[in-house]
């Protein structure tokens, strides 16, 4: 929250009617000194602090989607914008572990797993993601500038709001298949929002909403990637147990199909509780989206109304 008030207070007062490239240039500008300040925190304290990555991770993501959203209005340098997103794919692999890391405490909750999930969180040390400094250089910057000709800011902004909210609304119509991509969306619809903190009182209600949709899908969605991973796990446990029975002489053939018959089971019990996990969680976000959904939509049509009423030139 903090973060959009640092981009109001660099917004002038009639923001609204100012070209759209123009003020998003500002923007850019801003959170790309954030992105800075996290990186710079990274580097010094990472060790630390176990937060520093997802914080980085989360600043960065916030300067790409800006990025990427106003590049119709503003020209940036494109080596840097290439050097971003090199940075966002070298730190996904030890974040996405982290996550997996998460999700194996939650399984060892459940009795019927909790020894084949501790077992697969020990082997995850071997498997963990190179721990190697990650690099990047802050010079040059982006150098954001706005295109010429733009319209005005508020109209920009007012069709941004418009659109991603109907892709949003198209992604969360198609159930399972499409809660990932609303997913996306409403991250990337939250981190548009954030800078109009302070000049529309909507907002900060409709942040909350989106949060709280982004937390439902997320969480959906790990426990997607999980499933997902189970072919990795399988493997993980049969190359940690094959070696005693095939280091024995002989064709070990019960010894070798109690192994593969162990992993087999294990498997069946993670993913049984993979899927009940989802289920429950699905039925339990199918009983709050249509709250949830209404009151995003009502925002974005009050927010709407508000942009028009704020700079009626604008629009």
């Amino acid at each position: 929250m903090a973060q959009a008030k640092k981009h109001a207070r660099q917004l002038d007062a009639d923001f609204l009617t100012q070209p759209a490239g123009e003020v998003a240039a500002v923007l850019i500008r801003a959170q790309q000194a954030v992105f800075r300040r996290a990186w710079a925190h990274y580097r010094k304290a990472a060790d630390e602090d176990p937060e520093a990555l997802h914080d980085l991770r989360v600043e960065l993501r916030r300067l790409r989607v800006w990025l990427r959203l106003s590049r119709d209005v503003v020209r940036t340098r494109k080596s840097t914008r290439r050097r971003l997103k090199a940075l966002a794919r070298a730190s996904s692999p030890r974040r996405d572990h982290e996550v997996m890391l998460e999700l194996l405490d939650r399984v060892t909750q459940d009795a019927e797993c909790a020894d084949v999930a501790a077992r697969i969180g020990r082997l995850a040390d071997e498997h963990c993601p190179a721990d190697g400094d990650l690099a990047f250089d802050v010079k040059p910057g982006l150098k954001p500038r706005g295109r010429k000709g733009t319209v005005p800011f508020g109209r920009w902004f007012a069709n941004q709001v418009t659109t991603m909210t109907e892709h949003i609304e198209q992604d969360l119509s198609s159930g399972q298949s499409g809660f990932h991509a609303a997913r996306i969306q409403v991250k990337h619809l939250r981190y548009l929002l954030e800078p109009m903190h302070e000049p529309f009182t909507v907002v900060e209600p409709t942040l909350a909403d989106l949060k709280a949709i982004q937390d439902w899908l997320g969480d959906l969605h790990d426990l997607a990637v999980f499933r997902a991973h189970l072919a990795d796990y399988a493997g993980w446990l049969l190359a940690d147990a094959l070696p005693a029975p095939l280091a024995r002489p002989g064709k070990q053939a019960r010894p070798l199909s109690q192994t593969f018959a162990g992993v087999r089971d294990d498997v069946i019990r993670l993913s049984a509780w993979q899927h009940a996990q989802f289920e429950s969680m699905w039925h339990d976000w199918e009983t709050r989206r249509p709250a949830l959904e209404k009151r995003l939509y009502t925002a974005r049509n009050r927010l709407i109304g508000e942009l028009e009423k704020a700079a009626p030139a604008a629009n």
